[in-house]
């Protein structure tokens, strides 16, 4: 892996910050993404390059801790980010639906830093502060050789920042928020984004790595009145029933 180099060249600043303005997620990443599912080359924004060692995407949601995906710039790989897909039931809701009012329930799932032992882990740079952005996008199922495709750019639908322990254990974060684009047709899809923002260091190296990332969301069926109405009155029935 890469050892600590200390280097300030500001044309390649500038193009760092370029990209973080940028939107990872487009319609066309999405439609390479539904091509080759199992390994998409767009789906972080570098990876290190080792003979012998894979520390690509896949490896981020491969549910083996041993392997991990590791950021392939210099420094500490700030603003470098990665994003996966988000499983879960909240896949049945049509934008035709008028879905704007839906509430979801995300959770992010993340064992912060290279997993494989506590060699690799303290060796390498851990992730201590992220930005989540959560995009949604409209897609359609076609039955011929087109297959999954967006229909439109995704849209950011959520983003917050989030502070990561310096442990090789799970953790777990939840947010609730709403679809927000006014897409007219299309199922909703929805992929989470982890940008790093900060690192622990590593003792050895500046490679930041993260072993294994997912994400699911579920929709939260709100009560309606005639629900809500209904167990009021058994629960006024069940009172008197306690009285008399």
């Amino acid at each position: 892996m890469k050892k600590r180099i200390i280097s300030t060249c500001i044309f390649l600043m500038t193009i760092s910050v370029y990209a973080v303005e940028k939107q990872a997620l487009t319609r066309e990443t999405v439609n390479e993404h539904w091509k080759d599912i199992a390994f998409w080359e767009h789906g972080a924004s570098s990876k290190l390059i080792e003979e012998g060692y894979n520390y690509a995407w896949e490896s981020i949601w491969d549910d083996d801790i041993t392997t991990a995906w590791v950021e392939g710039v210099k420094g500490n790989g700030i603003n470098e980010w990665i994003i996966v897909d988000v499983d879960g039931n909240y896949q049945y809701l049509d934008y035709e639906d008028n879905i704007l009012n839906k509430k979801l329930n995300v959770n992010l799932r993340i064992n912060n830093g290279f997993c494989k032992n506590e060699k690799t882990f303290y060796n390498n740079n851990r992730v201590k502060k992220a930005k989540i952005t959560l995009y949604e996008v409209p897609l359609i199922a076609y039955e011929d050789f087109r297959g999954t495709q967006a229909l439109e750019e995704p849209c950011i639908m959520y983003e917050t920042e989030i502070l990561l322990e310096d442990t090789m254990n799970q953790q777990n974060f939840s947010f609730t928020c709403s679809p927000k684009a006014p897409f007219l047709e299309g199922s909703l899809y929805l992929y989470a984004q982890l940008t790093i923002l900060d690192v622990y260091p590593g003792e050895k190296y500046q490679d930041t790595c993260i072993s294994e990332m997912s994400a699911t969301a579920e929709v939260i069926e709100e009560e309606t009145k005639e629900k809500k109405l209904k167990e009021s009155n058994q629960n006024f029935k069940d009172f008197l029933k306690n009285i008399f």
